[in-house]
């Protein structure tokens, strides 16, 4: 009776562990928002930068960056996107006129592009112009190509006008892969499981035995 609470013990802490690290929480989940300030030029960027160096093929990250200016003659800005690194990523880019409400843009919003492979050569690459009176919010969705993940790969979303240049992008690289912590604790939780399982049999398999001997 002792071993079999024993067994019951260990399996009740695998399956705590596994629901621990299957279930997201608010680490996983905690965007964070950089201003980038200049002269004219502002750019509002909010990630999860965090999630982003954990990246794993078919979890896009979602990456919302603002642009405005406030210029003294009136001018346009452009915006564009590049990236470096060796991680293949697939983005989408869509941009509204007014800010994003949930995952609906009010009065429609603009596909800039669409399951696009960002090149990686740094080369930037044109998304839009606007008027240095509006404000363009763009939404990116990053995907990390299954096909050719090695290593990490830096988006930057960088605008143009009035004279100067302002970029943004995380620090670091976008899409580390590899396993992630959750990932690694996944594994670590079915190598528990699977060892309270063998355990669990070899158990009853020295309770039968006596069985069949004084039925012998």
């Amino acid at each position: 009776m002792r071993r079999r609470l024993a067994f019951g013990r260990w399996l009740a802490v695998g399956l705590l562990a596994i629901a621990a690290v299957a279930t997201p929480s608010t680490a996983w989940a905690a965007p964070a928002t950089q201003v980038i300030q200049g002269d004219v030029l502002r750019l509002v960027s909010v990630a999860d930068w965090d999630a982003a160096a954990g990246m794993l093929p078919g979890q896009p990250l979602r990456w919302d960056v603002a642009v405005s200016a406030q210029a003294p003659d009136p001018g346009v800005i452009r915006i564009g996107i590049s990236a470096t690194g060796g991680a293949a990523l697939v983005v989408d880019v869509a941009m509204c006129r007014q800010a994003w409400a949930g995952t609906d843009c009010p009065g429609g919003a603009t596909t800039l592009r669409e399951d696009w492979p960002i090149s990686r050569d740094g080369a930037e690459t044109p998304l839009a112009e606007i008027a240095d009176t509006e404000t363009a919010h763009l939404r990116l969705a990053i995907t990390l190509d299954a096909g050719d993940a090695a290593g990490s790969t830096e988006v930057r979303i960088q605008a143009r006008g009035a004279g100067e240049t302002v970029a943004v992008g995380p620090d670091g690289g976008l899409a580390v892969t590899g396993a992630s912590p959750r990932t690694a604790w996944l594994a670590a939780a079915g190598v528990l499981l699977a060892l309270a399982g063998a355990a669990l049999g070899r158990g009853r398999r020295v309770r039968a035995e006596p069985q069949r001997r004084t039925r012998a």
